[in-house]
């Protein structure tokens, strides 16, 4: 019984070492394709970290052009705004006086013609 429970443990101990010796050879497999998988994307973040730094570099001078845009674009319209007002009280106190002074005109012109048709009327009236 001895000698049988001596060769079984020969036996598990030689599997034991297949075991060993086939997970060895799996990790220095898995190990060879995460190298061979770091080789090709190496390159590729070194591309996509360069895009991203080119993009930042983009953002930043859109950012400062949409700025520079904004600004001019707030200059532009307080100028346009300024000559609008300026525009507009000079186009009232052009238009305003002759306005004011044709209807005065036109009413005086009314009021007279209402008297003299009055006067008439009294005229054929009486005569």
């Amino acid at each position: 019984m001895e000698t049988a429970l001596a060769i079984a443990i020969i036996i598990i101990g030689v599997l034991l070492v297949i075991q060993l010796a086939a997970m060895t050879l799996l990790m220095l497999s898995v190990k060879q394709l995460v190298q061979e998988i770091r080789e090709h994307a190496d390159p590729l973040l070194s591309k996509a970290n360069s895009l991203l730094i080119t993009a930042n570099e983009l953002a930043g001078t859109v950012q400062e052009k949409t700025e520079q845009v904004a600004e001019q674009t707030a200059q532009t319209s307080a100028v346009v705004n300024q000559r609008v007002e300026k525009r507009s009280g000079l186009l009232q106190r052009v238009v305003a006086g002759p306005i004011i002074g044709t209807a005065a005109a036109g009413h005086g012109f009314r009021a007279t013609l209402a008297a003299w048709r009055a006067a008439r009327q009294r005229r054929r009236g009486a005569g």
